[in-house]
């Protein structure tokens, strides 16, 4: 039986700024904030003395100063309001790995199969009530089998509702149809049609709806149909996470919060050979780890590694996590930490250093996440071979954490090849003895180059598959007088007179690469 935790933060945007350290311009006066909405502007938030004054969100800001002259008005900031609620659903993750943010003011939180870890569903509702109100946010919280339901209670029926599937349905039935998320157009036609209630609309035979909405919208009383079996749990109403699922995870809770860096190492540890444990039990390998720190304060802060290959090696894990957890600062205190595996993938048992290949392979793969975990994982790649004969298609860059990647070798074949090519060749002027000779000069970036000796040519014909490189390339191994060695090439072939060729017209030249 699924279980939704719905929470209105019904004055979020006031409390988020009070507790981002913002300063009320006159702080024994009522407060709310403001938006312009064409050529009005309208109130999007409210505190509790300005409500308790009848102002209201959505009524305009010169009705407000009439109601109550020495409001105290600031303009609203919804982008902050968002990017707060999205910390707060992910500090949320504490208690289950699927969480979302809910509209502008609320949150969501599939609780199912966590209750017992809280003491129950009435103690967990309690437990989350007084963390919101330790971090200075009010907020009106329900459980319910469905997320309809269970906002629907939050924001309509009474405080801390828990609903059963067998209760479900009585606990609806006085709330009113606004309860339902309809549009004002469809709620205003229900009350004057006489339904003003949940119950009122559940009571009536489907063809009954339809009856009384004659004349009304298709798309309205579809709506409220599909909104009412949403609610009622007789259609399906996923709720997706805000951030991925982990395939493992670990938790530890403390007392007393940790305060010193040695003392999160070491819990670190300790739940690294949890999870170490687990993933054996499962026969499988993480890519990424994540540590989850969260404070007393309600910060939570992020320590993620990743390995080239899948591991379960607590030794090698806890050596890389050594790297990312001096970045988090205990701060007040640390009171739960989570850590979890995600890319999970079977891992088989292998005899360890088996051969100086394999050990050779396995330090290169444990250098390569050092590296990745201390210069960040898009720093570092690997060259991954490509089947193309063209040499700026031959090799690309790939991420090291590729399991079918290996250290792909260009084939052993090949004539030698240059240490460094351009990013793209660039054209130089060239002199030759004869038209399809080697250069005995070229000018490059206005320098001139005398060569003193030339291999080749090697010519690489287009790939027919692709239209952008209809030319073939001759290309030489020239070394100057000076001393240097270049790749150069000769794009195109020399048409034969009175012979008609696809590849007719004047070559260019270019350099490509250098030798050492």
């Amino acid at each position: 039986m699924r279980r939704i935790l719905s929470l209105w933060l019904p004055h979020w945007p006031v409390e988020r700024w009070r507790r981002q350290g913002g300063i009320s311009p006159a702080p024994d006066r009522p407060l709310v904030f403001y938006e312009q909405a064409g050529n009005r502007q309208l109130l999007t938030a409210v505190d509790e003395a300005a409500g308790a004054m009848g102002l209201r969100i959505g009524q305009p800001l010169a009705d407000a100063r009439a109601i109550v002259p020495d409001v105290a008005v600031l303009p609203a900031d919804r982008q902050a309001d968002a990017e707060a609620l999205v910390r707060l659903a992910r500090w949320f993750v504490r208690m289950s790995p699927i969480t979302a943010t809910d509209g502008d003011e609320g949150l969501l939180v599939d609780t199912t199969g966590a209750d017992h870890l809280m003491g129950g569903e009435t103690c967990m509702l309690e437990t989350v009530t007084g963390w919101l109100a330790g971090l200075g946010i009010s907020a009106r919280v329900a459980l319910a089998p469905t997320r309809g339901a269970a906002w629907a209670l939050a924001r309509y029926g009474a405080n801390g509702t828990v609903a059963a599937p067998e209760t479900l349905a009585a606990l609806l039935a006085p709330l009113p149809v606004a309860a339902l998320r309809l549009d004002g157009g469809t709620i205003l036609l229900l009350q004057r049609l006489g339904l003003k209630t949940v119950g009122d609309i559940a009571a009536l035979p489907r063809t009954g709806i339809a009856r009384r909405f004659r004349g009304a919208e298709a798309r309205q009383v579809s709506d409220l149909l599909d909104r009412l079996d949403r609610v009622t749990g007789r259609k399906p109403d996923p709720l997706g996470a805000l951030v991925p699922l982990p395939d493992w995870r670990v938790r530890r809770a403390f007392m007393e919060p940790l305060m010193t860096p040695e003392g999160l190492m070491a819990a670190a540890a300790s739940l690294v050979t949890d999870l170490s444990h687990a993933l054996e039990t499962a026969g499988q390998g993480l890519r990424r780890l994540r540590l989850l720190a969260f404070g007393a304060d309600g910060s939570l802060q992020v320590a993620a590694i990743g390995t080239s290959r899948a591991s379960r090696d607590a030794a090698h894990l806890m050596r890389l996590l050594r790297e990312k957890i001096p970045e988090i600062d205990p701060g007040f205190g640390i009171d739960l930490l989570l850590m979890e595996a995600h890319d999970c993938i079977p891992l088989a048992e292998r005899q360890m250093a088996a051969g100086h290949e394999e050990r050779t392979t396995e330090a290169l793969d444990r250098l390569m996440d050092r590296l990745g975990t201390r210069l960040g994982q898009g720093s570092v790649a690997r060259l991954r071979h490509r089947e193309s004969h063209l040499p700026e298609r031959a090799q690309t860059l790939a991420a090291p954490a590729t399991d079918d990647l290996g250290w792909d070798r260009l084939p052993a074949d090949l004539p030698p090849r240059p240490l460094r090519l351009l990013s793209r060749p660039e054209p130089i002027e060239v002199m030759a003895e004869v038209p399809e000779g080697p250069p005995l000069t070229f000018r490059w970036r206005r320098v001139a180059w005398r060569v003193a000796r030339a291999e080749g040519p090697e010519r690489l014909s287009s790939e027919w598959w692709r239209h952008d490189a209809p030319k073939s390339r001759d290309y030489y191994r020239v070394e100057v007088t000076a001393g240097p060695r270049f790749w150069l090439f000769r794009h195109g072939l020399y048409g034969v007179p009175g012979v008609r060729h696809a590849e007719d017209g004047t070559p260019a030249w270019y350099l490509h690469g250098f030798f050492a």
